[in-house]
């Protein structure tokens, strides 16, 4: 019987139906189990030549849309017993996913791939070994956004034996790289950790035997971005503004990204908004030219800079969509990152159950993924969340714990908000008109005290602002006008030299109409947001 015949056969039984007639006549399975009982009825031998003609055909027709049909031509090979195939076009359709942004799908390719490769053994060549190395390298690139730090490195760690047999520095350097980036997020120091010292110092020297200083910036890069949050905010800065244009000479769009937008969080956190505002715009800029973190990273770093400088209606809806978009995307760090500041945000203009949902939902990532710099920061940011809502706050925690957790790590920056922040919240109860004893009176005044010495030391002059409203509007308070007007008084000329409008002008009518006017309700508000 014709073919043609068959196929109306098939169709008239309700087995098939025509999917298209241009660019050619097609046709397909109605329900997938007929696809599957006429997949079964074919002989082994019969499947792996079909599947061989299939992969073969499509190789031909479509020689400009392999990376798009990579993984089909993957399925086809695998089926058909090319291995070699079909492990080369695995690895093409894990590429193709990574440079898509389809990190949790260029993972499951990856690992795939993985599972073609033969077992290892001493007598395997050069190519294979760097295959695999190619292969579990990818997985944890395409892992670093959702994976556990502990996940990552324990797939990574042994790569570095591997990289230095294969004696290609380019390939450690990416290796050591991505284990001092862990390492980091984990919140470990140069000082304090030896593997992270190891692989930065292992990667400068990768850099210098190879003569390229964009290698050598990476190091330069990482050390800077934990300056900017742990404080060393000039240091980072310069650190940052030397690295970013090497990165992009490299075209490493993402790191250059990524330097350019710690470096506009940076000079925000310093009160330099012209300069914080034009890298975060050259952030966003090289992002276009990256992935999708890298563009993540830039939405992180402009609506931070916004909600430094008081603008929370321009912030708050840069960070919802951050929040959005790396939900959807799998990338958990970015998911900590932006919820972060968009608890703030919402907390700075009163939203609090806003502020309780979004900070709870970074909380929970953070502690799955062990993001260990934002933690202890979300946990108090929570605990002043839930005292403006009334309730007892989170369960399991402390203030002490949340200090002793960024004292251990060495972050000063992190130490001074979270005192500033427990100020805010024990000065609510002086508003409630609660009788409150002189030791914690004094105890609060200690914490604005503290907090603002370590923010006027980092030049943090945004933080510092916000502090010294905050301890001024209690010492009005506690009836000590003479000593809260001059704390306002600095704040205000902070405020007005930094272009901080809004801020400015609520002080200013506090000023003037005397008394007590913005009260610990306004004390602080978020002062290390």
């Amino acid at each position: 019987m014709p073919i043609e015949a068959q196929l109306d056969t098939l169709e008239a039984k309700g087995l098939i139906r025509v999917a298209s007639f241009q660019p050619e006549l097609e046709y397909l399975f109605r329900h997938a189990l007929v696809q599957d009982a006429a997949y079964e009825s074919l002989l082994k031998q019969e499947r792996r030549a079909l599947h061989q003609v299939v992969g073969e055909a499509l190789e031909q027709l479509y020689p400009d849309r392999r990376e798009e049909l990579a993984a089909v031509l993957t399925m086809h090979f695998e089926q058909a017993g090319e291995t070699e195939r079909a492990l080369r076009y695995g690895v093409e359709a894990a590429r193709f996913a990574l440079d898509r942004n389809a990190i949790v799908e260029a993972f499951a390719l990856f690992e795939r791939a993985a599972a073609l490769l033969p077992p290892p053994t001493s007598a395997d060549d050069d190519a294979l070994r760097r295959r695999r190395l190619e292969i579990a390298l990818g997985q944890v690139k395409a892992g670093l956004s959702f994976r556990s730090v502990e996940d990552e490195l324990a797939a990574l760690e042994p790569l570095v034996g591997d990289a230095e047999a294969l004696g290609d520095l380019r390939v450690l350097a990416d290796v050591h790289l991505h284990l001092a980036l862990l390492r980091q997020s984990r919140a470990e120091r140069p000082e304090t950790s030896p593997q992270l010292k190891h692989s930065l110092d292992r990667v400068t020297e990768i850099g210098a035997a190879l003569d390229d200083p964009s290698i050598q910036a990476l190091p330069q890069a990482l050390i800077g971005t934990m300056q900017v949050f742990t404080g060393d905010l000039r240091a980072g800065v310069a650190a940052l503004e030397e690295a970013a244009p090497l990165l992009e000479r490299k075209h490493d769009f993402v790191g250059a990204s990524f330097a350019r937008g710690i470096r506009a969080i940076g000079h925000a956190r310093l009160g330099e908004f012209e300069a914080a505002e034009e890298a975060a715009r050259q952030a966003t800029e090289v992002a276009a030219s990256g992935d999708l973190i890298a563009q993540l990273d830039a939405l992180i770093a402009e609506s931070t800079v916004r909600s430094l400088r008081g603008d929370l209606e321009g912030a708050v809806p840069l960070a919802q969509r951050c929040t959005s978009w790396s939900e959807e995307a799998g990338a958990t760090a970015c998911v900590v990152a932006s919820n972060f500041v968009l608890g703030d945000a919402y907390l700075r203009q009163g939203r609090f159950q806003d502020a309780k949902i979004v900070l709870e939902r970074g909380n929970e990532v953070s502690g799955v993924t062990e993001r260990n710099i934002f933690r202890p920061s979300i946990s108090a940011w929570l605990r002043s969340t839930a005292a403006h809502l009334g309730d007892f706050g989170p369960a399991g925690g402390s203030w002490e714990e949340e200090l002793a957790a960024v004292r251990a790590i060495g972050d000063p920056f992190s130490e001074a908000g979270i005192l500033a922040k427990r100020a805010e919240t024990r000065a609510r109860t002086l508003a409630g008109g609660v009788p409150v004893a002189e030791p914690e009176r004094e105890a609060i005044l200690a914490d604005y005290a503290t907090s603002a010495a370590a923010f006027e030391r980092m030049e943090a002059r945004p933080y510092l602002a916000r502090v010294l409203r905050g301890w001024g509007d209690t010492l009005r308070l506690l009836g000590r006008g003479e000593e809260g007007d001059e704390k306002l008084r600095r704040a205000l000329a902070l405020f007005e030299e930094m272009g901080i409008v809004r801020e400015a002008g609520e002080v200013r009518t506090a000023l003037s109409a005397g008394g007590s006017e913005g009260g610990p309700e306004r004390a602080a508000p978020s002062a290390a947001g």
